[in-house]
Formats: C-alpha cells, sequence, structure tokens
C-alpha cells in the first residue's frame, strides 16, 4: 500500500512539474512577466535569471519524480520550491494584487480549476503540494530504511 502511494504522489507531483516547465519553457516573455507581476524589488537581472532557469528546475525535478530516482534531492528541492511558491502567492493574496500566478493552468481540466491560478487558488494548492510531496518525503525515507 505504501509502494503505491509513493508512486501515486510521484507521478502526480512530478507529473503537474514537468507540465508546469513545459509550459514555461515555451513562452520566456510571460514567465518573466509572471515574475515581475508579484511586484517585489528584483533587479532585471535577476528577474531574467529566475525566468530563465524556473522552467528548467521545474523539468528537471518533474523527470527525477517520474523515474523514481534521487527521491530525498527531488523532494527536498521540490518542497522548498513549494514553500517558496506558497510565501510568494500568499504574499500576493494578501496584498490583493489583481495577477495571474504564472503558474499551469489547470483549467484545460476542468474550467473550475481556473480559481487555482489565482493569488489565493495558488498558495492553496501549494500548501496541498507541499504536504504531500513532505507525505512522499516521509514514504520514500521508509521505504529506503526497510
Amino acid at each position: 500500500m505504501r509502494t503505491a502511494a509513493a508512486v501515486f504522489l510521484r507521478l502526480l507531483i512530478g507529473g503537474l512539474f514537468l507540465w508546469a516547465g513545459l509550459s514555461k519553457l515555451g513562452s520566456p516573455l510571460q514567465t518573466l512577466a509572471a515574475v515581475y507581476s508579484y511586484q517585489i524589488v528584483l533587479p532585471d537581472l535577476l528577474a531574467s535569471l529566475v525566468a530563465a532557469a524556473l522552467p528548467w528546475m521545474e523539468i528537471l525535478l518533474g523527470a527525477a519524480l517520474l523515474a523514481g530516482i534521487w527521491l530525498p534531492v527531488a523532494t527536498g528541492w521540490t518542497a522548498t520550491l513549494l514553500l517558496f511558491f506558497s510565501v510568494m502567492t500568499a504574499q500576493a493574496w494578501w496584498r490583493g494584487l489583481p495577477m495571474d500566478c504564472g503558474c499551469v493552468d489547470l483549467s484545460v481540466l476542468h474550467p473550475a480549476l481556473a480559481a487555482l491560478t489565482t493569488p489565493g487558488g495558488a498558495t492553496l494548492r501549494n500548501m496541498v503540494l507541499l504536504v504531500l510531496t513532505a507525505l512522499l518525503a516521509a514514504l520514500a525515507r521508509k521505504k529506503a530504511a526497510a
């Protein structure tokens, strides 16, 4: 049962991260605009670096989770990114910024999921994914110890 749960979580989180990275890869200017839409003070060079590196980080982490390799590292970095995403979307929500989070557009699956691209919806989604990533890390740790 634990193995099935771990595989499900790897496929879910890894698939979302891979999808998110690939969707950003084809639109670097849109990704940069999303970085700026959070209205935090960043030098242009740093904002450009974040916009260029983020898709590749998401693709690498998604692929590692899907393949089930480097799980301690992959879950650690995935959790770190999700915590960062949660803080960023929460501050945008708190400040009432009228923005799209720059996240993967889940409304292609169902129109109601468009709410998850708002700052409040994205914060909730990121927190749920963070908990699921922590659960995956715990399951992977138990499997490695066994």
